[in-house]
């Protein structure tokens, strides 16, 4: 492909992109999703492991 061809369609697709986010909607967060949200563990707690041989003493 030519580079101006593709510098054409990398523009096309920022322009698409900016312009979806400029006329959709950002839909507010609602309490199912936070309670779903709620019930993941921390990022940083360590995730407990399932084989004995390997968990700490």
């Amino acid at each position: 492909m030519r580079p101006v061809i593709c510098l054409l369609l990398a523009l096309g697709a920022g322009l698409a992109g900016l312009s979806l986010r400029v006329l959709v909607p950002v839909t507010p967060v609602d309490d199912g999703f936070r309670e779903v949200v709620r019930l993941y563990p921390p990022k940083d707690k360590a995730p407990a492991s399932n084989m004995p041989e390997t968990s700490a003493p």
